[in-house]
């Protein structure tokens, strides 16, 4: 009995981890990004692009190169 409620506790645990969007993600690292800028000589909007336009590059085709 006792097994069973912690295999179930673990996988109640581990599904937790996908419920995190990866748009969540990335506007963290995006938000952390310009953080790091404040007071630097790096002007603003040069940092990561929206969500939007990321997944956007990212599902477009690439050309071939042949």
């Amino acid at each position: 009995m006792i097994k069973t409620l912690m295999a179930l506790s673990m996988v109640a645990a581990l599904s937790a981890c996908s419920l995190v969007p990866a748009q969540a993600v990335y506007e963290e690292i995006r938000a952390q990004e310009r953080a790091k800028a404040v007071g630097t000589s790096m002007p603003p909007g040069t940092g990561l692009p929206p969500y939007d336009v990321y997944q956007k590059e990212r599902s477009d085709p690439k050309p071939s190169t042949r």
